[in-house]
């Protein structure tokens, strides 16, 4: 047995349940069952919209992730094979009982501690080119700022065609917040393309530092958005890169 803490989903307090949980080759895992009920627990619809949950064992408790695993249907054998009530339960309802996987939010450095990473080295390198506009020469301006947006579009092509898509399926909740961030980014990508133009005509330094600072703006705003939002996901399912 475990005891499970999750924000309401409507109310925003906090909520404890019991639940009987297995660990199945290493992963902890939840049945939405509500012993059969037509209607799923309370708590499944609090993850939903929320997935940072507390769990309590009677030796430790954790922050964890709950998420939909992509092998439910597998899972829930295991299940059945090991608790057999469960079985029962799914008799007597006609709906799919959810099965939902608490993944362990790692202190080690994960996915989550090097996207903030990243963004840091991006915040820092369009920092020093803000600092240096009027100082370099136009050569020295447009190797550089052609090295900070190839290295922005890859950051965030790889966050759209990989991390995004993983971490809808695993956690549905977050489904509007990767809406917004995707639309972020395709306001990131225009002012981008607007400051590497002004770099390339060597536009007056005045209207470079001001396309520069709402460059920065948008930026800073952006990933403060990003962390705080997913940061907390992505070190319970993914290790950092190399």
């Amino acid at each position: 047995m475990i005891r499970l803490t999750t924000t309401g989903a409507r109310t925003g307090r906090k909520h404890r349940v019991a639940l009987s949980a297995l660990d199945i080759d290493g992963r902890l895992v939840v049945v939405a069952s509500a012993m059969g009920s037509p209607k799923h627990p309370a708590w499944y619809h609090n993850i939903r919209r929320n997935p940072l949950v507390l769990v309590e064992t009677d030796t430790e408790s954790f922050e964890a992730m709950a998420a939909l695993p992509p092998d439910r249907d597998k899972l829930f054998l295991e299940v059945v094979e090991r608790e057999p009530g469960f079985a029962q339960y799914q008799a007597r309802t006609t709906r799919i009982l959810p099965v939902v996987e608490l993944h362990r939010v790692d202190t080690a450095r994960r996915m989550g501690d090097w996207l903030v990473e990243m963004h840091d080295w991006l915040r820092g390198e369009l920092k020093e080119m803000r600092a240096e506009l009027g100082c370099g020469t136009p050569r020295e301006l447009r190797l550089r700022c052609a090295g900070f947006c190839t290295a922005l579009t890859r950051h965030h092509t790889g966050e759209a065609n990989n991390i995004f898509p993983l971490l809808a399926e695993r956690f549905p909740a977050l489904a509007p917040t990767l809406a917004k961030l995707d639309e972020e980014h395709v306001v990131v990508a225009r002012l981008q393309e607007e400051v590497q133009q002004l770099v390339e005509q060597e536009a007056d330094p005045v209207r470079l530092r001001a396309e520069f600072d709402r460059l920065k703006s948008e930026l800073d705003s952006h990933f403060a958005y990003e962390e705080q939002a997913l940061v907390a996901a992505l070190n319970a399912l993914l290790p950092a890169p190399g």
